[in-house]
């Protein structure tokens, strides 16, 4: 049976009330975490992305997946909104983990993301620093 598509935020609530019931956590929590989820989502398909979680025995594991592959799905169904599934680029097969688990996306080390950082400082502490710097010559 075909289901009809279901809207991103309607994944995105159905994924934070799942984990609330799960956890436990706050609604703005769980909130969060269902919204990181959606932008792991969006990233994978563009690329690869790492990312943590905690396995079924508790041991916190580092993935590096990705959606952007070729490959006939054998079914049109709809994904199950409580797992998250994935291609996992050192296994060279799909892999997925209850969305509960999920920890945490790994940030890119790249320059941008570096400016973006220092930027992200306010004015008062860059001119601290500079002073410091400037007191010390």
């Amino acid at each position: 049976m075909k289901t009809s598509s279901i809207s991103f935020r309607k994944t995105v609530m159905l994924r934070a009330y799942h984990i609330m019931n799960e956890t436990g956590k706050e609604w703005a929590d769980c909130l969060r975490k269902a919204w990181q989820l959606y932008r792991i989502n969006k990233e994978m398909h563009q690329g690869e992305v790492t990312f943590y979680f905690e396995k079924k025995d508790g041991e916190i594991r580092k993935a590096t997946g990705t959606l952007k592959i070729d490959y006939e799905f054998k079914t049109q169904n709809q994904p199950n909104p409580k797992v998250f599934t994935y291609f996992d680029i050192e296994a060279g097969a799909f892999r997925c983990f209850k969305i509960e688990n999920f920890i945490m996306i790994e940030p890119a080390r790249t320059p941008e993301n570096r400016a973006a950082a220092v930027l992200k400082k306010t004015p008062a502490k860059l001119i601290r620093k500079r002073f410091k710097f400037v007191k010390t010559k």
